[in-house]
């Protein structure tokens, strides 16, 4: 009688097979026991809201188009894209009192390991508080991301938050943050005073108050050769709270460097352009008399060749960053660019569209974008008043 003997490749194979079977199991337990808690906190006293979905944004005197468009059927659709982007994509922590935005999965050695990322973390505060409607559970949700991100300490800077962490281990690897991800978050503590008032396990002005002065620091300190994320938008909201030459200086620095590359590419833009682009739209929205004019015709012109782009939205432009969150980045610069085939088209292109299952950050800016074309999107309370803007 004959054995076959192993080799070590068969070995790590099945290892690694394994491994695979374990996550998706360890998954589906996740799964199962968020669910759970779900329905039973759904029958917990609620929080109140204080601008409960959906709101009428400012900006729509500034869009004829929404005259014409049929605002409640566009909130169904963004209403069911609210409920998928939460079963499919946010998980509660092993200790159950923390909550992420699961993200891509990769493969340490023989173990296939979740992992959530601060900016994704960040756009998922910031849907939180603008999808909470008087007496749901948001507010604890909110509470929960915020609770991962200040559990997951950035190296070097530990009043911010690691831009990649590891929700299934024990102990994550501290590392360095994303700056622009700190803005959002920011952003998000903001929106959240206005919402909520306040929160029940942290004290929103201090932790926004310790996170934005880290934020200055880590600008100071910050490398020459790092990303750089044009942030306009999220620097002029935190610099009301927190006035500092530095947010203006940073903005400029930041905007001379993004015009060479609004000038060179075609098609849809990569991940620095298109978080870029992203914010001038919501400037132009938002702070229209604020900077937006000087900046528009370049943008405008980056958003033409960006829009030519009718390729299928599944896969990536770069690693981690895909075909459908550059898209929906696009949309806020789209809506201000007042071609109404153009926002029709991006619209039925949005709301058809499918994130990958490991695209987080895909399925959050789908949904920011559509946010901002039902109108719906509101900031903190020292929102300004908009004036007409022009696409030519």
């Amino acid at each position: 009688m004959h054995y076959q003997s192993i080799t070590p490749q068969d070995a790590t194979g099945l290892l690694s097979l394994i491994g695979l079977v374990a996550l998706f199991v360890g998954l589906l337990v996740l799964v199962r026991r968020t669910q759970r808690r779900r329905n039973e906190e759904s029958k917990k006293t609620p929080s109140p809201a204080a601008k409960p979905f959906p709101q009428a944004a400012s900006y729509l005197q500034l869009l004829p188009s929404f005259r014409q468009a049929y605002p409640h059927e566009r909130q169904v659709v963004l209403r069911q894209a609210h409920e998928e982007w939460q079963t499919n994509f946010l998980l509660r922590g092993l200790d159950g009192q923390t909550e992420f935005l699961r993200g891509e999965t990769y493969k340490r050695g023989l173990r296939y390991q979740l992992t959530s990322t601060s900016l994704a973390q960040g756009l998922a505060l910031f849907i939180r508080v603008q999808m909470a409607q008087d007496g749901d559970v948001s507010r604890g949700s909110f509470e929960r991301l915020l609770a991962h991100l200040l559990g997951h300490p950035a190296l070097d800077h530990p009043a911010l938050s690691s831009w990649l962490s590891m929700p299934d281990l024990p102990t994550s690897p501290r590392l360095e943050p994303d700056l622009h991800a700190e803005a959002w978050i920011l952003a998000s503590l903001l929106a959240a005073k206005t919402q909520w008032g306040s929160l029940e396990r942290f004290n929103l002005e201090d932790v926004f108050q310790e996170r934005s002065q880290a934020l200055l620091d880590a600008l100071k300190s910050h490398s020459e050769n790092q990303a750089r994320v044009f942030s306009p938008f999220l620097l002029r909201m935190i610099a009301q709270q927190v006035p500092d030459p530095l947010w203006k200086t940073q903005t400029e620095a930041d905007w001379q460097a993004l015009k060479p590359l609004l000038r060179e590419e075609e098609g849809l833009p990569g991940r620095q352009q298109a978080l870029s682009l992203l914010q001038i739209g919501l400037e132009g929205l938002f702070f229209p008399d604020n900077g937006f004019a000087k900046r528009s015709s370049m943008a405008f012109s980056r958003l033409k060749r960006a829009l030519a782009s009718q390729e299928p939205l599944e896969g990536e432009l770069e690693e981690g960053f895909s075909r459908l969150a550059s898209l929906s980045c696009c949309v806020p610069l789209a809506l201000l660019y007042k071609k109404e085939e153009v926002t029709a088209q991006l619209w039925s292109r949005l709301s058809q569209a499918q994130p990958a299952k490991q695209d987080a950050l895909g399925a959050s800016m789908r949904l920011l974008a559509m946010m901002s074309m039902t109108g719906t999107l509101w900031l903190e309370k020292n929102e300004a008043e908009p004036t007409p803007i022009t696409s030519e």
